[in-house]
């Protein structure tokens, strides 16, 4: 049996219509993997790693996403 997997795009609206773009999957239990399962495809690398461990992505999450230090320690991502 296959996994779920999460489809995510961005939409453009082009002509009157909407167009997906930058369409990409990602498996269920790789989205479940993210101590805060964030639902946003930049943040999971092409390996369907997330970008949690990332200094500079966890500057731009605090930054915002209004994520604080304490969430990242509670995490275990940060001392």
């Amino acid at each position: 049996m296959s996994e779920h997997k999460v489809r995510f795009s961005d939409g453009k609206i082009i002509a009157g219509k909407i167009v997906e773009t930058n369409v990409r999957f990602l498996r269920q239990s790789a989205m479940l993997k993210c101590p805060f399962t964030i639902m946003v495809p930049e943040h999971y690398r092409e390996d369907e790693t997330c970008k949690c461990n990332d200094s500079q992505h966890r500057e731009m999450m605090k930054r915002e996403w209004e994520y604080t230090d304490a969430d990242f320690r509670s995490a275990g991502l940060i001392e």
